[in-house]
């Protein structure tokens, strides 16, 4: 599958720092919201260690959504974020 992003152009190199990425984006609104990352281009090409630190290190996942809800709210003007993803990260 081919994974599109509304964040970078880019999926061959981790977003955060310029590594080969993982073969699998990581998905900032994961769990029930996942297919929704897929559909509205809310996919970071990262790599291992990168995925690793966003999920254990303390706020960074907080910090990762309140990016992704801020991305797509300039992409899609349009669109109700809150009614899409039924919760407000900023």
């Amino acid at each position: 599958m081919a994974y599109k992003s509304i964040i970078t152009d880019d999926m061959e190199h981790c977003y955060i720092c310029g590594a080969p990425a993982c073969k699998t984006p990581h998905h900032i609104f994961n769990a029930a919201n996942k297919k929704k990352s897929e559909k509205y281009g809310l996919m970071l090409p990262i790599c291992f260690e990168c995925h690793y630190k966003i999920h254990n290190v303390p706020g960074k996942m907080t910090e990762t959504k309140k990016f992704g809800q801020r991305m797509f709210e300039q992409y899609y003007p349009e669109l109700d974020f809150l009614k899409i993803f039924k919760k407000n990260y900023l």
